[in-house]
């Protein structure tokens, strides 16, 4: 028998955002970039030191924790793209920063 889920964990999953990885998903990712990150030690130096901090994180780091940092990272995402748009020194932009200050008032 299945177990009837609750009203947010229903609404979490149809949550396109949700995490559905496993940590040792993660973990392998890491080490996939790393693997190839490797291939040129040198210059690569502080993208692996920066990963493997990264794995021993996420090792250290509950389920569920894990799946809201990336419900948060996806968001922030979107407002960093967003907010880099908007910094884009292109005339086609400018109408629409107008606009973005209008909309903001």
């Amino acid at each position: 028998m299945k177990k009837k889920l609750t009203k947010n964990e229903y609404l979490d999953s149809l949550d396109p955002d949700n995490l559905n990885l496993e940590k040792k998903d993660l973990i392998a990712f890491c080490n996939k970039c790393i693997k190839e990150w490797r291939q040129n030690k040198i210059s690569n130096f502080k993208y692996i030191a920066a990963m493997s901090l990264m794995i021993g994180a996420i090792s250290v780091t509950p389920e569920n924790v894990l799946k809201m940092v990336w419900k948060k990272i996806l968001l922030w995402f979107w407002d960093l793209q967003y907010e880099n748009a908007l910094a884009n020194n292109d005339k086609m932009l400018e109408q629409f920063r107008k606009l973005s200050k209008i909309g903001s008032g």
